[in-house]
């Protein structure tokens, strides 16, 4: 999926930084727009690491259990997929479906239709997924909620 929520804080920040903050009127508010800055940099980070992070530490709690516990480590943790590998991935099967999808003309008309129904069905399904990403509100029930620096 493109945007990734990294590409999107990268934009944001940029923007903020580029667009927004040279424009604002005085000091004090050049200054709240900077926490907010630096929080989008702290978001960015936790969003790059935290995935590797809460493995990393899954599986040393699983050790400590085991050995406060007597048992031998279990280990088999299941090893952390990066959301960049996920993306990468995505993106060589999305262009696979864009070659199947350009095939399909050569396809029997029944067989054609049975393929079109089910490009259809997965596009609405990602379509559904998309929204649930982008679907509002983030924070509470309006942009009120968010507290002021």
């Amino acid at each position: 999926m493109r945007p990734t929520t990294l590409e999107l804080l990268e934009q944001l920040d940029h923007v903020l930084e580029t667009q927004i903050v040279p424009r604002l009127p005085d000091e004090h508010a050049k200054a709240r727009m900077n926490v907010a800055s630096q929080i989008i940099r702290a978001v960015h980070n936790r969003v790059r690491l935290q995935g590797e992070v809460l493995a990393g530490d899954n599986a040393d709690l699983v050790a400590l259990l085991a050995q406060l516990a007597g048992r031998p480590d279990p280990g088999g943790e299941p090893a952390y997929v990066s959301i960049d590998s996920l993306a990468e991935r995505n993106d060589v099967l999305k262009a696979e479906l864009v070659t199947a999808i350009n095939g399909l003309d050569d396809l029997p008309e029944t067989e054609r239709a049975r393929s079109d129904e089910a490009v259809n069905a997965y596009l609405r399904r990602q379509l559904d997924r998309e929204l649930e990403l982008t679907a509002l509100p983030v924070f509470g029930d309006a942009p009120a909620d968010l507290p002021l620096v």
